[in-house]
């Protein structure tokens, strides 16, 4: 059994054991054994006179170093009319060959060195990693200078990344649940570039020149952290760093803040006609950012309403009592100036409208506080015991470091988050519930057929539904 499979295994089995017992059978009794401790080593933070961050993390267990960047731009920052463009650069990037290396020359290097290299731009961060074995790590990390700064964006590449990217699109439409989730963060972030998507139209506008110049204008060294962890030396590793970043000049541009997106005003219900014999239901709003108070908190109140599996309140209620969902949950994400709440469902067409009644009604009594003391014991619980396993290696140590940097959040916010997690009362959680949840300020998206739906979303008690038409359904047609 490989290393991987001896760490994931025995977490599968715990969060296993956890989510098929009842939350009582989680409270232990006291003094049965000491309280998890964390204590992960801390990476050095090392400044290079050109602006770039590098956190520096020696691990003499194994024979590899693992290199993480992070680069301030993602997919907020383009046009809209060429949205799809910080993806798309993400993958040529990797794909498309480097001032001095063609595409097939940096593919043969990574691959006689078994250096796994990649590249990706997200909704408001980019990233790129390297593995490889210490002895290849000069060479290797050669490379990965030059994609990260160096990209030409081969015209056969580009067109290939283009082309697959458009076929995604036109696929989407064929899986409802990630057609919903799409539509759900368009409506959620309307008014803002969040929710500005890219669609096959916009894919086919994008030029070879409009990467070039989206990575000019955020790839310096200024915008990009390093995270590097494993088998080095801090005076030699700091020698490979300057050697291929240390001449990279600065920039005179400044990425620009792109505000949070608006809280709802009111309850907005939106119904996407599809022919199917199942809808899919994804409700949610706003919610506490990573730098609130509130965060650690609402981490629990989240984990009791529907992230923690069977024993949660959505998945005992919506599947187990009542047998409405196939699929059941919540989700929660805290960004850096806000977050996303939100509870998603899969059910019957005939049974759409008493499973989302059932979610807001769940809801809603979690917002009066109905809320016990072994729910909460046993979500702390829960989290607490899982918490480790995000900390397994000395790469995943380095990398949420630079993160907490990146995110503009203290040093020790991962250090202190199991004692804020412990301290969470019944008092705190009520608050919370009462002042976050929001179901009569909520977004809800139905995708199922109007026609099998037991109300039709036109008369549902909420306000009647606005139909909407996908643009990725419409291209594809």
């Amino acid at each position: 059994m490989n290393k991987t499979a001896l760490v994931v295994f025995p977490f599968l089995v715990m969060l296993c054991a956890c989510s098929l017992t009842h939350p009582k059978d989680h409270l232990l009794q006291p003094g049965s054994f000491q309280p998890i401790v964390f204590k992960a080593p801390a990476p050095e933070r090392i400044k290079l006179p050109n602006g770039m961050i590098v956190y520096l993390l020696e691990d003499h267990e194994l024979p590899l170093i693992n290199v993480t960047a992070s680069i301030r731009t993602g997919s907020i920052h383009e046009p809209a009319e060429l949205a799809g463009l910080a993806a798309l650069t993400g993958t040529a990037m990797r794909t498309g060959g480097t001032l001095h290396m063609t595409a097939e020359e940096v593919d043969r290097r990574l691959e006689a060195m078994s250096a796994q290299l990649g590249v990706g731009l997200g909704l408001e961060q980019g990233s790129a990693s390297l593995s490889v074995l210490k002895d290849d790590f000069e060479k290797a990390f050669s490379v990965f200078s030059a994609v990260l700064m160096q990209p030409v964006f081969e015209k056969e590449r580009f067109e290939i990344a283009r082309a697959t990217m458009c076929q995604g699109l036109r696929q989407l439409p064929d899986n409802p649940q990630n057609l919903a989730f799409r539509e759900f963060k368009k409506l959620l972030y309307a008014g803002n570039p969040r929710g500005i998507l890219p669609t096959i139209s916009s894919v086919e506008r994008i030029k070879r020149a409009d990467l070039a110049g989206f990575h000019r204008k955020f790839f310096h060294p200024e915008n990009i952290m390093l995270a590097i962890s494993g088998d080095f030396s801090r005076d030699s590793m700091l020698a490979h760093i300057k050697k291929e970043f240390g001449s990279c000049p600065r920039s005179s541009d400044s990425v620009t803040v792109i505000p949070p997106p608006r809280p709802l005003a009111a309850m907005q219900l939106y119904h996407l006609q599809k022919q199917l014999s199942q809808s899919t239901i994804v409700m949610g709003h706003f919610a506490p950012p990573k730098n609130h108070p509130d965060y650690f908190t609402f981490q629990v109140l989240d984990f009791i309403i529907g992230s923690g599996g069977f024993t949660s309140r959505l998945f005992s209620q919506v599947r187990t009592a009542q047998g409405l969902a196939y699929s059941v949950g919540s989700f929660y994400r805290g960004a850096t100036d806000y977050g996303v709440f939100g509870a998603f469902c899969m059910t019957k067409a005939d049974s759409t409208h008493r499973a989302a009644s059932l979610i807001l009604h769940t809801l809603g009594t979690i917002k009066k506080g109905e809320l016990s003391e072994q729910e909460l014991q046993w979500a702390k619980e829960a989290i607490l015991n899982n918490f480790i396993f995000s900390f397994t290696s000395s790469a995943q140590i380095t990398a949420q470091q630079m993160q907490l940097e990146y995110d503009g959040l203290p040093p020790d916010f991962i250090r202190t988050a199991p004692d804020k997690i412990r301290a969470v009362t019944m008092k705190d959680l009520m608050r919370v519930a009462d002042t976050w949840l929001n179901p009569d300020r909520i977004l809800i998206l139905v995708i199922g057929d109007a026609e099998h739906i037991d109300v039709k979303p036109e008369a549902w008690e909420w306000g009647s539904a606005a139909t909407i038409q996908s643009d990725i359904i419409h291209e594809k047609q």
